[in-house]
């Protein structure tokens, strides 16, 4: 779950620094990354560009996402427990709260303003009964079909798929289909299964943007019990993977 702001917020090392010591006691661990998502363009005086930085729980499971023109809220599966839609969207409003806050008395005196909101569900399916390999991708998404190189000296070893969709003036689903390796063992396949919906926000208020992230989980819901095979939701999954 993501809002990116424009402009771009006039963030420094040093801010990162200062905001990090509010959380650090929930979120301990702190890492550097590239930025992600849409251009952010450089600012002020900074000689080299700010990377975006990870600060991650004790727990592993909730990670906050900071860069110059962004704040994201992530939450992954540790221990067999699924994170659901409901229960989390109030985390993500409490830290972006205090993300808020911290940016209008140490950064500026404005509240930031969203330009696009972000809402990403990541499914990954390892080697089981019902897939075994890129071959056995429709097994779980029904529509979806391999191309062949036309002879039969070849096997399928890896694929990587993307599609677009709009469905409405101002949302936009993007779904991936790709396989993988575990961290743990990487000789074991794995296939990831993505659904991103985007939403141009705009100078919105947040009531309206918290209507969006319903809309959203709504959208996303439909496309992922659409999409998979109903035959692995009842007889495998047993709704435990669905994004309620």
């Amino acid at each position: 779950m993501a809002k990116y702001f424009k402009p771009a917020l006039e963030l420094s090392s040093e801010h990162v620094g200062l905001y990090w010591a509010r959380i650090k006691s929930e979120f301990p661990a702190a890492r550097q990354q590239p930025p992600v998502g849409t251009e952010v363009p450089p600012l002020g005086a900074d000689v080299f560009p700010m990377p975006r930085y990870w600060f991650t729980a004790d727990d592993d499971v909730s990670l906050i996402q900071i860069q110059k023109n962004a704040f994201m809220f992530n939450w992954r599966r540790r221990n067999d427990v699924y994170p659901r839609y409901r229960s989390i969207k109030p985390d993500f409003d409490k830290y972006y709260a205090l993300f808020s806050e911290f940016i209008r008395t140490e950064v500026s005196s404005a509240e930031p303003t969203m330009d696009l909101c972000e809402l990403t569900y990541v499914n990954t399916v390892q080697r089981c009964e019902y897939w075994h390999g890129p071959q056995d991708t429709n097994a779980i998404l029904p529509t979806f079909s391999m191309l062949t190189p036309g002879s039969d000296h070849w096997s399928s070893a890896d694929l990587d798929c993307r599609f677009a969709f709009r469905m409405e003036n101002t949302t936009h689903l993007q779904v991936a289909v790709r396989t993988g390796k575990t961290v743990q063992d990487p000789s074991v396949p794995i296939l990831v299964f993505e659904i991103k919906a985007t939403g141009q926000a705009g100078c919105i208020t947040k009531s309206a943007a918290d209507d969006w992230f319903d809309r959203a989980h709504k959208v996303i819901m439909e496309c992922f019990l659409g999409m998979t095979s109903q035959h692995v939701q009842k007889e495998h999954w047993e709704r435990e993977q669905y994004p309620s």
